[in-house]
């Protein structure tokens, strides 16, 4: 089965990417066809998060297993496959892509269809508009501290 999402951005001008990738994909596959679709530099970290009808954030997908001591359970992009955490059409993802800025995409399960024979998985299939940059950082002059 292949999963059909978009991708939408927030910023000041519309940007979207609908991408294909197959549901046995992991979601570190999908990073690194956002990543390399957009141009970023997949070095820095980055999330996805399972999300509600509102956009809010719920379960984690973690680029690096940081666990720490209070021993919660972690999730990493590249031991876990994309029908482990969806199976519905409209569910809906946030990815994180600026930590420091907390800004994120917004992505949704737009469809479920067959797999193509002899065709590509990840692959971006349609897009309009620009990308927000990676990282936005602000110049401040050290007076201002």
């Amino acid at each position: 089965m292949v999963f059909k999402f978009r991708l939408v951005g927030t910023g000041k001008e519309p940007f979207f990417r609908e991408f294909e990738i197959k549901d046995n994909q992991t979601f570190f596959d999908f990073h690194n066809a956002i990543q390399e679709e957009l141009g970023y530099d997949n070095n820095q970290m980055a999330s996805f998060y399972l999300a509600n009808n509102k956009w809010e954030k719920g379960l984690e997908i973690n680029l690096f297993d940081m666990t720490d001591d209070t021993f919660t359970p972690v999730i990493i992009m590249d031991s876990t496959q994309l029908c482990e955490l969806l199976s519905e059409e409209k569910q809906r993802l946030l990815y994180v892509f600026d930590f420091f800025s907390d800004r994120a995409f917004y992505i949704e399960l737009l469809s479920k269809n067959p797999e193509e024979k002899n065709k590509k998985y990840p692959e971006c299939t349609a897009g309009r508009g620009n990308p927000p940059d990676q990282l936005v950082i602000e110049d401040k002059d050290i007076t201002d501290i």
